[in-house]
């Protein structure tokens, strides 16, 4: 096999798997001493809610409530949403840049007018300024429902566990199986939006360049879909609802890494 195509910023996108994994981490830190500093006194060696005398407490039920919810306020703090928003963006300029190189090696191959493509979509142009805040927007929104996923299934768990005997081992696994999850899910999200948004960003660059056609190129690996590997290689014009994948452009399909070559 030859090298493979670089037309995908692959880089780009496990950086941003990384830092959104450093964040879930984070939270997993935070759920592991939430429980350590304030649930261990209810569940320490376990207990049965019916059947254990350390119970007897009539207001035991309602305190594990009460430190359930300040596990929530505890975890959704406002600095992690400046953070995952400063994240997102940081992302997204990273993409757009890639996408402005790409750019711009089409156009001197083809010997158009560069300033036709040269637009960085956080300054100036209205299209691309509007899509970028649309797209900031949906990325904090999808890190932050997994978030508040990740918290309302960890209390759910906790419930679970007390009731059913478990003690603080058994939280610490379930905090370890949510984190697992949500580490999955990191992966997913990066994947998915890195070829979305840079499919959508090449797209617009290159019909305002004037190109109507592209080539639909496959990074050429284990990893491609049968279907997208019958694509690759492939003409289709821009725009056309029957052209691509079902009409979607090179990047769109869900957790695809293939991309556009304007011609």
């Amino acid at each position: 096999m030859g090298k493979r195509r670089n037309g995908y910023p692959l880089k780009l996108e496990r950086w941003y798997e990384r830092k959104m994994d450093q964040l879930i981490r984070q939270w997993q830190k935070q759920a592991n001493q939430f429980v350590e500093l304030h649930l261990k006194p209810y569940v320490t060696g376990g207990t049965k809610v019916l059947h254990d005398a350390a119970n007897d407490d009539p207001n035991w039920a309602n305190s594990i409530q009460q430190t359930l919810k300040l596990f929530s306020l505890t975890m959704d703090d406002t600095q992690d949403e400046r953070t995952i928003v400063s994240l997102v963006t940081r992302w997204l300029i990273s993409i757009n840049n890639f996408s402005l190189q790409k750019a711009k090696k089409y156009t001197v191959t083809v010997g158009k007018e560069e300033g036709t493509i040269a637009v960085n979509p956080l300054m100036g142009e209205t299209v691309l300024s509007n899509y970028t805040k649309g797209k900031i927007a949906e990325n904090t929104a999808l890190i932050k429902t997994m978030k508040h996923r990740y918290i309302d299934q960890l209390k759910t768990d906790i419930y679970q566990n007390i009731n059913h005997g478990g003690g603080v081992t058994d939280i610490s696994h379930a905090i370890n199986y949510r984190t697992g999850m949500s580490l999955r899910h990191a992966t997913l999200i990066a994947n998915d939006q890195t070829g979305k948004a840079l499919s959508q960003l090449d797209a617009y660059r290159s019909q305002k360049a004037g190109y109507t056609k592209y080539v639909w190129r496959s990074m050429e690996d284990g990893r491609v879909r049968p279907k997208h590997q019958s694509l690759d290689g492939k003409t289709f014009k821009y725009n056309d609802p029957s052209g691509g994948d079902n009409g979607l452009l090179p990047g769109e399909p869900i957790r695809c890494r293939c991309y556009a070559e304007p011609i």
